[in-house]
């Protein structure tokens, strides 16, 4: 492979709870280019281009799994107290977020020193996580809260929670930052918060059967939401507040993430042990990539 096709290479980090492994995908080429061994029961992902580093939460194992992203390997292993599942970066890189699912704790790790842990208790079974783009706040999906919790990521302290719809389970944040997205599992909903101004009333959009997760696109024109009940996505316009197409996809889709750089929108299935690939701009799927045990990626995981 030339210099120039490996500076280009796009991958994708998928967790196989079920076999206890990472399965890297080449998005480009459309296959599986690893399988990394890592702890038991991983399930949330994070990923960093700039410290080329994955980090995996093993929800069993009571660890974080690191993945050097130029090795292919795991080369360090955090020990969590308690079950992880959840996890996100700070966009600068500084701190990863975990969510600790049983104990109600966010943990805040620092990456240069993993030793240096924060936590607060932010509500009952914290779930999906995001930080806003000036790293001052983070958002916690507190699904048995039927909350999400903004926390100051300075002090740790609770600054507003904001009540969505039940058991919110996956969170985004639109690339400017302004709107938050919450997936409502029990709800069928997405619930569209103006960060601009939290006193407005939330607008909600129906959507499939036990949504998932969410992601907005780079124009933030778009959101795309797993239904895991009914093996579907939903494409919703954000200016109509609709869905707008919903396809077909593998049985039980749960994580999903965008590869920009070639318009492609990948989701980890767990019923069937895949990762389907969608065309964004034809709203297709295009081929389906046989991955690991009980396929999860929650989080984003595309490196790219």
């Amino acid at each position: 492979m030339s210099l120039s096709a490996c500076q280009h290479q796009t991958l994708a980090y998928i967790t196989n709870q079920g076999d206890h492994t990472v399965s890297v995908i080449d998005t480009r080429q459309q296959k599986i280019m690893h399988t990394i061994p890592v702890g038991k029961a991983p399930v949330g992902i994070a990923v960093s281009k700039k410290l080329q580093r994955v980090y995996v939460t093993n929800v069993e194992g009571a660890s974080i799994s690191v993945i050097d992203s130029t090795q292919q390997k795991v080369i360090q292993t955090i020990p969590v107290k308690g079950s992880p599942v959840g996890i996100t970066l700070s966009p600068d890189n500084q701190t990863l977020y975990v969510a600790d699912w049983y104990s109600d704790r966010i943990l805040a790790i620092s990456t240069s020193n993993v030793n240096s842990q924060r936590a607060v208790i932010a509500g009952k079974a914290p779930a999906g996580l995001v930080v806003s783009p000036d790293n001052q706040t983070l958002y916690v999906a507190a699904r048995d809260s039927n909350q999400v919790v903004a926390i100051d990521t300075s002090s740790l302290s609770i600054q507003k929670r904001i009540d969505v719809g039940k058991h919110p389970f996956g969170i985004a944040l639109s690339h400017d930052g302004k709107q938050l997205f919450s997936v409502n599992v029990y709800d069928n909903t997405v619930s569209v918060v103006d960060l601009t101004n939290t006193d407005q009333p939330l607008y909600t959009i129906k959507v499939g059967e036990h949504p998932y997760c969410v992601i907005a696109n780079l124009e933030n024109t778009q959101l795309y939401v797993t239904n895991t009940q009914d093996d579907s996505v939903s494409v919703i316009d954000l200016a109509t507040r609709k869905v707008i197409t919903t396809m077909n996809v593998g049985m039980t889709p749960e994580g999903l993430s965008l590869d920009t750089e070639n318009n492609l929108l990948l989701v980890a299935n767990w019923g069937t042990n895949s990762v389907s690939v969608i065309d964004v701009a034809q709203k297709k799927v295009i081929s389906t990539i046989k991955t690991g045990d009980k396929s999860r990626a929650f989080g984003q995981f595309i490196l790219q």
